[in-house]
């Protein structure tokens, strides 16, 4: 679920940016040490630790069927396996400081059978063979080496406190951008009708009134995306969820207690405008990783489940 966040123009460079950027805030107290591929290449590596752990990344430039996937990492694997035990980058590997190697990390984005699992494992005994073969050649090979899968799924802590950095450009924001249409007649009744009370008391008007239907049918359509929006954050990115599901607990205690104090009708439109700004304020000043539009669509679509249920009232004479 993680790559819901990161998918927006998700490629070869950018992934490796954020594999780099996930290694070397997971392993920081291990040294993590980036491997530079502009000088007779990588020798089948990005980066390693001091403790032992290296790994190679890929992200696959279209979508490809599940077969075709398969094809293009089983490829990348015995490529780089192969650089990582051809001769001529056994002193490269060396100079590099590399220490003996533990764990070798296939990085993808996600994988969508057992297959890569299986060629990791073939890939691993023709490993342990060439070190049984030539144990000085490979001294930086540990025996014990395995070769594992890492998924984006894996670094879902790294990737939510990258996001959540205000110093890294990369905002989350396609958790909330993805949510398309959605049929607003599905909203239900009970939830309708309080829209529909509020907005008549807000707007002062008639239910014969087109902009009046307008907007019931807008904060109804609003208050299911906010549903969606909300269900993936919390399974996606909880932290996020769980702060930003606070600050709205927090504003809608208060926005019950304001609505209910205000006396007078003619300031029932102040007052949701004055509701829409606030949260939209505390919104930017807590979460910096959200982008200006990304805002607007929470304020939004969050302000509509208290238009729907019985938190946010208005005087209605």
């Amino acid at each position: 679920m993680i790559l819901d966040f990161i998918r927006d123009n998700l490629n070869g460079d950018t992934w490796e940016e954020w594999c780099d950027a996930c290694y070397r805030d997971r392993y920081q107290s291990d040294h993590f040490i980036k491997v530079p591929a502009d000088h007779k290449g990588d020798a089948g590596i990005e980066g390693f630790t001091l403790s032992g752990v290296v790994y190679q990344c890929y992200c696959p430039d279209k979508n490809y069927t599940v077969n075709e996937l398969y094809g293009h990492l089983r490829d990348k694997v015995t490529t780089d396996i192969a650089k990582l035990i051809k001769a001529e980058n056994v002193e490269r590997l060396k100079k590099l400081g590399v220490p003996k190697i533990k764990e070798w990390h296939f990085v993808i984005p996600e994988y969508p059978d057992k297959r890569i699992v299986e060629h990791l494992e073939e890939k691993r005994k023709e490993v342990l063979s060439a070190v049984s073969e030539n144990p000085d050649l490979y001294s930086y090979i540990d025996p014990s080496i395995r070769l594992i899968p890492k998924t984006a799924e894996d670094f879902k802590v790294e990737f939510v406190r990258l996001i959540r950095n205000p110093l890294v450009d990369l905002q989350l924001n396609s958790a909330v951008k993805s949510v398309g249409p959605i049929d607003w007649t599905q909203c239900p009744s009970d939830k309708i009708n309080n829209i529909k009370r509020k907005m008549l008391a807000i707007m002062k008007t008639s239910e014969e009134d087109e902009e009046y239907q307008f907007m019931v049918q807008h904060w109804a359509e609003c208050y299911l995306k906010g549903l969606v929006i909300m269900n993936k954050l919390q399974e996606s990115c909880g932290a996020i969820y769980e702060d930003l599901f606070a600050l709205e607990q927090q504003h809608k205690k208060d926005v019950a207690a304001k609505s209910r104090m205000n006396p007078d009708r003619s300031l029932n439109h102040k007052l949701f405008d004055e509701v829409l700004d606030r949260f939209e304020a505390s919104i930017r000043n807590q979460f910096t990783c959200f982008s200006d539009d990304a805002i607007l669509e929470l304020r939004r679509d969050l302000v509509s489940g208290w238009l729907a249920d019985c938190s946010l009232q208005f005087k209605a004479v």
